[in-house]
């Protein structure tokens, strides 16, 4: 049960782009978050934060007194679900990351002004030949020019974007 609420607390853009600044920065006050997040209204952070700390994907790893407040120093939960998921709650954490997926899409596609060209909207799958080494060495490219970009910080004309990746094994008869 806990790793579906947590799933459901990280498959929110602003939350996950919570969770990528603490993972880069390691650690980070609301004030730090904010600035670098700055296109997330400072009241729903501080719930998003709230939130995230409640589940436990977040937790405060220093407080100290500032100007007669507390102020809180989050990090992320190291192992959030405390042991090694089972295959029935990896499963259901896939599955709930594609529903939700699948949501946003319908909630786009619903909308008057939805244009998939316009707004560069994309879908594509490959299936590649790779070694276990070969897949590990392309994950790692990918997570590098990803790591280019994750910190870009809100300015004109720039959008939030959903890049999502699964992987998964070829089920094809051999």
């Amino acid at each position: 049960q806990m790793v579906k609420s947590m799933m459901e607390v990280i498959m929110n853009p602003a939350r996950q782009r919570i969770a990528q600044y603490l993972l880069l920065h390691k650690r980070g006050t609301t004030s730090d978050i904010a600035k670098e997040l700055s296109d997330i209204p400072k009241p729903s952070l501080y719930r998003h934060l709230k939130l995230m700390a409640e589940t436990g994907l977040i937790q405060v790893v220093e407080e100290k007194k500032v100007r007669g407040t507390i102020e809180k120093t989050y990090g992320l939960v190291e192992n959030p679900i405390g042991s090694e998921p089972t295959n029935d709650e990896i499963a259901n954490l896939i599955q709930k990351g594609l529903l939700s997926l699948m949501n946003d899409f319908q909630i786009y596609f619903q909308r008057e002004d939805a244009d998939p060209k316009r707004d560069l909207l994309s879908f594509t799958t490959s299936t590649l030949l790779l070694t276990d080494e070969e897949y590990m060495a392309f994950m790692k490219e990918i997570a590098q020019i990803l790591n280019k970009i994750i910190s870009n910080k809100p300015e004109n004309g720039r959008k939030v974007r959903r890049i999502s990746f699964v992987s998964s094994p070829g089920m094809e008869k051999e």
